[in-house]
């Protein structure tokens, strides 16, 4: 029985530009010359913490009910009330939103608003 050879796959789109991205750092690293190099960083804020007050006083600033709120921020008002009693901290997601909120309150609502026409 003899060992038939296996025809190479064609490399991805993907793997092409991977390859190809090692092939200039290579290349920069051997002559020192980094023209061709991108480098990007990108330093990203936490966001803030929220407790008990803070998300009273945010809900406050917007002059709206728990029931209001919840619809808002997209949550269950029991999760709203949970987090004004301490019993439960906003996920960071929820807190990036209440950054968004705090920046700007009158605008966020009216962001979400629809008027009706009669």
């Amino acid at each position: 029985m003899t060992k038939g050879k296996t025809k190479p796959r064609e490399m991805s789109a993907a793997g092409k530009k991977i390859l190809a991205g090692l092939k200039q750092l290579q290349t920069a690293l051997e002559t020192g010359d980094f023209s061709k190099v991108t480098v990007r960083t990108m330093e990203i804020t936490e966001p803030g913490k929220y407790g008990a007050r803070e998300v009273r006083a945010l809900r406050d600033r917007l002059g709206v009910s728990q029931g209001i709120f919840a619809a808002l921020v997209g949550v269950s008002p029991v999760l709203v009330a949970h987090w004004e009693h301490g019993i439960r901290k906003p996920a960071p997601l929820a807190c990036r939103l209440f950054d968004k909120i705090k920046e700007n309150p009158p605008g966020y609502l009216a962001s979400l608003m629809h008027r009706r026409t009669a």
